[in-house]
């Protein structure tokens, strides 16, 4: 053989060997699979020494051993996954629903970090940060004009609670001292909770995380008391989360023994999950909305809601992740997460998409995602894949969940000139500075939301918004018909991050879901 050839075959080597040692590992810490497979752990030693006595090259295996194992994983299913130590600790907070920081968001302008929001009740409320500050050092170093990560602005900012982080703030061209004490800071996934009229409130959810349930509790008890009767629920792009937050929040909506959803494995006991009396939502109507990034334990919220005929689904097919599971921490802090289960709605529908092996293809599914955005996707209208609700109706499986009500995405507004606007954050960095430079008008014209709401077409922003993207962005419309086209969808825009600035989240949606189709048709579900 030829030293070409030789070399040709070295990533194979690499990849066996690799796999070969944490197969061992993993076998070697559980005692059952090291008695069942005393002859296939034999083999793979003998591989690994023979490769370790006698190949021809030394092997480096850390470079490559993290792109091994996921790809190993990824050829039994999509969402097992190998993830570092170093990634954990970021995902630890997701699903715990918080972390150690400051309790600001942020974002670069200008090179610059410029506090955008300041979190109610965060130490940086506490000792007086403020929004429109910009952070120009951490720790005595300049972070200002030298191209820095928001990875490594966050990995400065924050720490462990109790720690302290020392900042410099540029506030109006004087420069501000603040030592800070880190706190716990939450990570809210039920982002937006408000009243669209005098009956029907509105919530959209994130993601789901431990406290995601209590926090869907508090929200909805809340709009009841301001005399909610219909609530639509937006899990629209919500990638889902902890299965128990789900099971939770659909139990909210369903009565005492009906079916939430069931898990299966080979090597997992098989898991129904009921629901319990006193649902503080079991007399509310509702309206979930879903499209093609609604998975996993959004699905599971939708399908039950579905099976049992407690409300109508609206939108678009959800991406059809029907797959549960599990972490398993290694010794280095690394973690394998295992597909241990399938989990199956109360019709008995397994929502998993076909996987054929093909990781990117998997996520990328273009021909899919293009025809469910605009039309039904009638490839699962066959009769192998129909299911029965507790009612009697007809639902199918084939990967997702297929609404009830369809909606197509609406491109109305759409030209390049808006997409350009978009992409290119000229919304975020006119606001922040426009707000920024409005500080006395804004404190004196609004006192109130409904204040801002009323007056904000007087203030005659869309030239000015056009000047501003054209001089810092060099961005600027082809022809008329791009403003014309575009100008109720670039104001909608407008308005609705001028409202994030001093509403959060909830304002934001508060006046972006106004021309939502997606909305509009929820609302028309209820009927009258």
């Amino acid at each position: 053989m030829t030293n070409s050839n030789r070399t040709s075959f070295l990533p194979i080597i690499i990849a066996i060997s690799i796999c070969a040692g944490f197969l061992i590992a993993f076998m070697f810490w559980n005692p059952v699979a090291v008695s069942n497979k005393s002859k296939e752990l034999q083999k793979l030693e003998d591989i690994l020494t023979l490769l370790n006595e006698k190949y021809v090259d030394s092997v480096n295996t850390g470079e490559i051993f993290n792109e091994t194992i996921v790809e190993m994983l990824h050829k039994l299913d999509p969402h097992s996954n190998y993830i570092p130590a170093e990634e954990m600790k970021t995902i630890a907070e997701s699903i715990d629903g918080n972390f150690g920081g400051i309790g600001v968001r942020f974002f670069k302008l200008r090179d610059t970090i410029c506090v955008s929001n300041v979190i109610a009740g965060s130490p940086s409320e506490k000792i007086g940060l403020k929004a429109g500050d910009q952070i120009v050092e951490i720790e005595k170093n300049n972070v200002a004009g030298i191209g820095i990560t928001n990875d490594d602005i966050m990995a400065r900012l924050k720490g462990e609670k109790g720690s302290y982080v020392n900042i410099v703030v540029n506030r109006y061209g004087k420069l501000i001292p603040f030592k800070i004490e880190r706190g716990t800071i939450p990570i809210l996934s039920v982002v937006a909770a408000h009243m669209m009229d005098k009956e029907t409130g509105y919530v959209k959810i994130n993601q789901f995380s431990i406290p995601t349930a209590r926090e869907f509790r508090l929200a909805c008890t809340a709009l009841k008391r301001q005399g909610m009767k219909k609530l639509i629920l937006d899990l629209r792009y919500n990638g889902g989360g902890v299965l128990q937050g789900a099971v939770e929040i659909a139990d909210e909506f369903l009565k005492d023994g009906l079916e939430i959803v069931s898990t299966e494995g080979e090597n997992a006991p098989n898991k129904t999950y009921y629901a319990n009396i006193g649902g503080i939502l079991e007399e509310t109507a509702v309206s979930v909305l879903i499209n093609s990034a609604s998975a996993s334990a959004s699905e599971i919220v939708a399908g039950a809601i579905q099976d049992n005929d407690r409300g109508t689904i609206v939108g678009r097919r959800s991406f059809g992740k029907g797959l549960v599971q599990e972490d398993q921490m290694l010794r280095d802090g690394s973690t394998v997460r295992i597909t241990i289960a399938r989990y199956y709605t109360p019709s008995g529908r397994c929502i998993q998409r076909p996987y054929s092996g093909d990781y990117k293809a998997y996520y990328e599914d273009l021909n899919r995602g293009e025809e469910s955005m605009f039309k039904m996707d009638s490839s699962v209208f066959i009769d192998s894949l129909k299911y029965k609700t507790i009612g009697g109706r007809t639902v199918y499986g084939g990967g997702g969940i297929s609404p009830d009500v369809f909606v197509p995405y609406d491109t109305t507004g759409s030209t390049f000139y808006m997409s350009s606007l978009e992409w290119s954050g000229v919304f975020n960095q006119f606001v922040f500075d426009w707000c920024k430079n409005s500080k006395e008008f804004i404190r004196s014209s609004w006192l109130s939301f409904e204040d801002f709401d009323q007056s904000f077409e007087s203030l005659n922003l869309l030239p000015k918004l056009m000047e501003y993207a054209e001089k810092e962005f060099k961005i600027k419309p082809i022809s008329n018909n791009d403003i014309t086209g575009s100008e109720r969808r670039i104001l909608r825009r407008l308005k609705s991050e001028i409202s994030r600035q001093f509403w959060n989240e909830d304002g934001f949606y508060k006046i972006y879901n106004r021309q939502d189709e997606d909305i509009k048709a929820s609302i028309q579900s209820f009927g009258e």
